[in-house]
């Protein structure tokens, strides 16, 4: 999945469950669920990605 700027986005909460749904598109058209564990994972991911942008160094890591 490739995200564009301004793709609509939204997250519902289930916290019963301890899970969330990250909708993205118009019409939801991909619907990612997750658990807190998975949720945390991908935050965590996500966190890096972030950082390794703003640093500076080879074109291409992989993390």
């Amino acid at each position: 999945m490739e995200m564009e700027p301004g793709v609509a986005a939204r997250c519902e909460v289930d916290r019963l469950n301890e899970q969330a749904s990250l909708a993205f598109g118009g019409r939801e058209s991909f619907v990612l669920g997750l658990d807190r564990t998975t949720l945390e994972q991908l935050v965590t991911m996500e966190r890096r990605a972030v950082a390794e942008l703003d640093t500076e160094g080879a074109d291409l890591t992989v993390l």
